[in-house]
């Protein structure tokens, strides 16, 4: 269990991290996923963190931070509705008077004990890919125990009983989900469901697949156009803003911890090193140490921690 950040969120403003999961242990295998792929494929929750462990690390590192976040965020690398604590740990975190937002795949929330875990979260972001089961199936590769429909009708209840700040995430990959067909049923879904916003994302970091490619300007355009035709309350989140990561009393742990979650591009770790007075040679220190792997994608080279590093 680690706590990153603070970084700079569209959806949740300054955002304290929570990753409370091992690596990569998730419900999806998406083949745009950030972090690479899912070591472990599971349905199954079990007991990852200890609420209070959870809530002294968060206290301690709110101690270290020159202003308050806007939220607390639990995104891991993994999916944090497997963890049959989590809605522990949201109560013993309210304490701290903080916002707490949870970002899940909703592939779980046919089930009612998790959707009773994550309705005490301030705000929830569901990922809607697509709902249409070749290209969900082609997108997410979720676990062979699941079924879309079910899936669904299970966003469908817990939109209807949460009382908090909903919103939805769909990732657009060109030749899956983004015909007008596959965007006006995603966007009709989602309708029903009335989130406060329904963001538009791209795979603008390196995914766990190669093939996997952005839509270009034009294309994310039209998808845009046709969603909001659909449902007028959605956001195309078209370029990647700045992570904005705090300096910390141990910047290269905080640095590694975020990587971790948060891949980030070269210029903006080097930035960061500079801004800490760490070693220009830093970066490729952890590349030899094997703490962290780089990644090049879109003429960029992006950076995130190695696969299974503690």
């Amino acid at each position: 269990m680690e706590i990153f950040g603070p970084v700079q969120s569209r959806r949740f403003g300054i955002s304290l991290g929570i990753n409370h999961l091992p690596p990569k242990v998730c419900s999806y295998a998406c083949v745009y996923c950030q972090l690479g792929r899912t070591n472990r494929l599971s349905i199954e929750a079990a007991a990852y963190a200890d609420p209070e462990q959870i809530y002294q690390a968060v206290n301690e590192r709110l101690k270290e931070l020159p202003q308050t976040p806007d939220y607390l965020t639990f995104v891991s690398n993994g999916e944090p509705c497997l963890d049959n604590q989590l809605g522990s740990a949201i109560q013993a975190l309210k304490k701290l008077g903080i916002k707490i937002a949870v970002i899940t795949n909703a592939s779980m929330l046919w089930q009612s004990e998790i959707r009773e875990r994550l309705s005490c979260a301030d705000a929830v972001s569901l990922k809607v890919d697509s709902v249409q089961e070749a290209a969900w199936r082609k997108i997410n590769r979720p676990h062979g125990r699941l079924d879309l429909e079910v899936v669904m009708a299970g966003m469908r209840v817990f939109a209807l009983t949460y009382h908090g700040k909903l919103m939805t995430e769909t990732m657009l990959v060109p030749g899956i989900n983004t015909s007008p067909a596959h965007l006006r049923a995603c966007a009709q879904f989602i309708a029903e469901l009335q989130p406060e916003m329904a963001y538009l994302a791209l795979p603008l970091r390196a995914p766990a697949e190669s093939w996997v490619e952005a839509p270009d300007q034009q294309a994310a355009g039209k998808a845009y156009e046709i969603f909001v035709r659909e449902f007028a309350r959605t956001s195309l989140m078209a370029d990647l803003p700045p992570t904005g990561l705090t300096s910390t009393q141990d910047a290269l742990q905080e640095l590694v911890s975020t990587l971790k979650v948060h891949p980030m591009e070269e210029g903006e770790i080097r930035a960061y090193l500079r801004q800490n007075e760490l070693a220009d040679n830093t970066l490729e220190s952890l590349l030899a140490l094997k703490r962290i792997r780089s990644i090049p994608y879109r003429e960029k080279t992006f950076y995130s921690a190695a696969v299974n590093q503690d």
